[in-house]
């Protein structure tokens, strides 16, 4: 007769190996490296919209020295540089806009992206007001 009782256990007994094993290695192994940002010089506009409203802002053009892009080429810090322009944003009274960053480490590229969006404003019937650089300039935003 078989005892399918203690082939059952033995069954138990391998899975549960395999499952420390597993549990074991997966505890010891290293953690992933952050990735690393490399520094460049990268153009940037930012732009601002609200929902409420029919016009939209812009920046001119500005030069980013020192900016640093992740591996996947996103501009660290990106959320820093929009909150530089909502908060100058709020500080001359228009309250409730979206700001973003449209960034690329060649000049004519980021030419391309912007007209893109600057077609979709016209398209739109949104009034494009020009943010001079020397009343707004973007800053390495600070390490938390």
């Amino acid at each position: 007769m078989y005892n399918w009782y203690l082939t059952g256990m033995k069954l138990l007994k391998i899975f549960l190996a395999i499952l420390m094993v597993f549990a074991v290695a997966q505890a010891s192994a290293k953690e992933p490296k952050a990735a690393k940002a490399s520094k460049y010089t990268v153009y940037a506009i930012g732009v601002a919209s609200s929902f409420n409203d029919t016009v939209a802002y812009y920046t001119d053009m500005q030069i980013l020295n020192d900016a640093e892009l992740e591996r996947n080429r996103y501009l660290h810090r990106r959320s820093g540089y929009s909150f530089q322009l909502r908060d100058y944003l709020v500080a001359q009274g228009k309250q409730n806009y979206t700001c973003l960053v449209l960034f690329n480490a060649k000049k004519s590229k980021l030419e391309k992206q912007w007209a893109k969006v600057k077609d979709r404003f016209t398209k739109d019937n949104i009034k494009l007001v020009v943010i001079q650089e020397n009343d707004f300039k973007f800053t390495k935003p600070e390490e938390l």
